[in-house]
């Protein structure tokens, strides 16, 4: 892998243009979950702008971003973590949470300080061009990429974004690990690279993007000139509106058990961190508050025989064309020609179908008649009526499963399995996108030990780790520097594990723009696909993984 030569010009952190007022705001109880997530990462790779020879692309991008900032506060501010046990012992800023909010492991934001460390800004220059990160013909004519080329790692910034339960100590200029870090890399060519990263209880992809539409919001409006009022920014910040979603009364000393029975029938992984074997790659760390104490399982042990976790894993992403993602939904639904709403299959069910079928075979499961899973990210907002203006982090990871035969057995008709996958997917998630399901895995979480101890996903050879972006608008920004889009590619930045799958809008072709009601598959879909190096070169030479349009 070729890392790219980045050079740093300048590092800073920038605040609100507007001092916020102090404030402490209890997170979400799904937002407590994702403490220990990798942040919430993406690399938008765009064409050279067609502004003036000397238009300072960096000063423009810092004085916009600012004034978006005022609108999220919170993000240039601190998170922080209930880590005792003693209710005498809590942070006396936390006094007014509720008292689900004031249990060990929930986090919440401290914003609106003297010590708030802002959002990290770097600007760095490169001496890599866009078509050395991404040629503009990939689609065309690599529609299976190796990402692995060109490594994509130095584009985004080097700061590390701050835990909740682990030291925040100020660095050799004084300042506390950002929430947030943000770098523009001016790439040879005269095009640009703007990565955003953040931490996960703080926001999730779609939140991310929502941010960046309205900083690019902003810039369109500075540089049109205008005397009027800037954009009315208007996110969600309020984590409670979710909390109150959950079922019974989260507050009282302890769970109400019929609730947490109806837990006990949804497709949920439940695998205990502390519970975990000699076969673990890594040292598991009790909390303080329990080291001394008899620790009682409250789910399965991690699968850890199942990933091998020192083999190379190898990076693709793979194009469908809209055509190839018809006949794939085509494929799907054929064996259900007339579908009840409840078992209604979706484009995304159909390609997330697709593809887990041809890493199955890939890893030789076709004669497995064990249990294979899909671990879906799962966005909440839908299900509790909560629009994409809703910031943070309302995830939780489904667990859709069926056998490796199941999957990938050629005893079994093609379309006839495609669709049932298809189906599992989809009845699977149904069982879950109910308000009734989810207040009851709400009301679970608010009396967990600790929400970080219960895994609800796992990767290697038995599971496969999903993110959707799908109908997220990554290719929706628009700066105002050109008369026509010119974003060329959006990287989902993920950990470089076995069984990583995101799925992804694809570019639109050069110059067309993205119109209001399209489908999300219209320009094709991207999957980014990270697995053991000797799966990938099976998977990349199956002819099923692109199919023939006719």
């Amino acid at each position: 892998m070729s890392p790219v030569d980045v050079f740093q010009v300048k590092s800073e952190r920038l605040f609100p243009n507007i001092k916020p007022e102090e404030q402490v705001v209890a997170l979400s109880l799904l937002d407590a979950t994702t403490v220990d997530f990798s942040a919430s990462s993406v690399i938008w790779l765009c064409e050279k702008p067609d502004t003036h020879p000397d238009f300072d692309l960096s000063g423009h991008l810092r004085e916009s971003l600012q004034l978006t900032l005022d609108a999220y506060p919170q993000w240039t501010g601190l998170l922080k973590g209930i880590s005792t046990l003693n209710p005498d012992k809590l942070p006396r800023e936390t006094a007014h949470f509720a008292p689900h909010a004031r249990r060990y492991g929930r986090v919440y934001a401290h914003f609106g300080t003297s010590q708030d460390p802002g959002v990290e800004f770097v600007t760095a220059r490169s001496t890599a061009t866009l078509n050395t990160l991404c040629p503009a013909a990939r689609v065309k004519n690599e529609p299976i990429y190796d990402r692995q080329k060109v490594s994509l790692a130095n584009l985004v910034s080097s700061a590390t974004i701050t835990n909740a339960f682990r030291p925040n100590l100020p660095d050799e200029s004084g300042q506390l690990q950002p929430l947030m870090a943000i770098q523009l890399t001016h790439l040879a060519c005269g095009g640009f690279a703007l990565a955003a990263k953040i931490g996960h209880p703080m926001s999730d992809i779609q939140s991310l993007v929502s941010f960046m539409k309205d900083w690019a919001s902003v810039s369109r409006w500075i540089l049109s000139g205008s005397s009027g009022p800037p954009p009315e920014l208007k996110p969600n910040f309020d984590p409670s509106q979710l909390d109150k979603m959950a079922s019974g009364d989260i507050n009282a000393k302890a769970p109400d058990p019929a609730i947490l029975d109806q837990i006990t029938q949804l497709p949920l992984h439940r695998y205990d961190w502390w519970i975990s074997t000699e076969e673990c790659p890594w040292e598991v760390l009790v909390p303080d508050p329990y080291r001394n104490k008899p620790i009682q399982p409250i789910g399965k042990s991690m699968p850890w025989s199942e990933w091998d976790h020192e083999s190379p894993v190898s990076h693709y992403v793979v194009h469908l064309t809209h055509e190839q993602v018809e006949l794939i939904f085509e494929d799907a639904t054929k064996s259900t020609s007339h579908p009840t709403d409840a078992v209604r299959i979706s484009r995304h069910d159909a390609v997330l179908a697709h593809a887990w079928a041809c890493i199955a075979h890939a890893r030789n499961l076709q004669d497995d008649s064990d249990p294979v899973h899909c671990d879906l990210t799962f966005g909440s907002r839908g299900a509790f009526g909560l629009d994409s203006s809703f910031v943070g982090s309302p995830i939780m990871m489904v667990d859709i499963e069926m056998t490796g035969a199941g999957l990938c057995s050629p005893q079994i008709p093609e379309e006839q399995r495609r669709g049932a996958i298809a189906q599992k997917i989809r009845t699977t998630i149904n069982q879950i996108n109910r308000p009734v399901a989810m207040g009851a895995h709400l009301h679970s979480v608010a009396y967990e030990t600790c929400p970080q101890r219960i895994w609800q996903a796992f990767v290697g050879r038995r599971h496969i780790l999903v993110t959707s972006w799908a109908r997220a608008g990554v290719y929706e920004l628009d700066f105002g520097l050109s008369s026509t889009p010119i974003i060329r590619y959006v990287e989902p930045v993920m950990v470089d594990m076995d069984g990583i799958v995101v799925i992804n809008d694809a570019p639109p072709p050069k110059g067309v723009n993205i119109s209001d009601g399209q489908s999300w598959t219209v320009h094709g879909v991207d999957i980014s696909m990270h697995l053991r190096a000797q799966d990938m070169e099976r998977l990349i030479k199956d002819p099923l993984l692109l199919p023939r349009v006719k």
